[in-house]
């Protein structure tokens, strides 16, 4: 004999799911941000060790430019003031998703429970 689930708790777990894939959505950009801000600090590390005066190129495409050291340095700080700053809004966005999914796992483990079935 199959059960059937009411419609509102039906909503409820689509909403879970929906819920659960953008958690590992921001998990997924979280990770590829932290790894960009990882290979920016190496390169602003390298720069910072060679001279002033050193010929630097900047691949674009499949072309290479000179340009100024100071220029890609400039280029390389922004560029890692800007990942730290999403890398603190995703963390607390998933800080918050994560508040979210637990109190909605709970709250729906009981009402399966009322229906003698279990969320997986």
């Amino acid at each position: 004999m199959a059960q059937t689930i009411p419609p509102a708790l039906e909503q409820e777990l689509q909403k879970f799911d929906t819920m659960r894939r953008n958690y590992e959505t921001l998990q997924a950009m979280l990770q590829t941000m932290q790894s960009e801000l990882s290979e920016t600090r190496a390169t602003l590390d390298e720069l910072k060790k060679q001279p002033d005066d050193v010929t630097t190129y900047k691949t674009v495409g499949q072309v290479m430019f000179r340009i100024d050291k100071a220029k890609v340095v400039e280029e390389l700080t922004d560029r890692e003031k800007t990942l730290e700053m999403r890398i603190a809004s995703t963390t607390r966005q998933i800080q918050t998703l994560a508040e979210k999914l637990k109190e909605l796992q709970d709250k729906l483990q009981v009402e399966l429970s009322k229906h003698n079935l279990r969320l997986q």
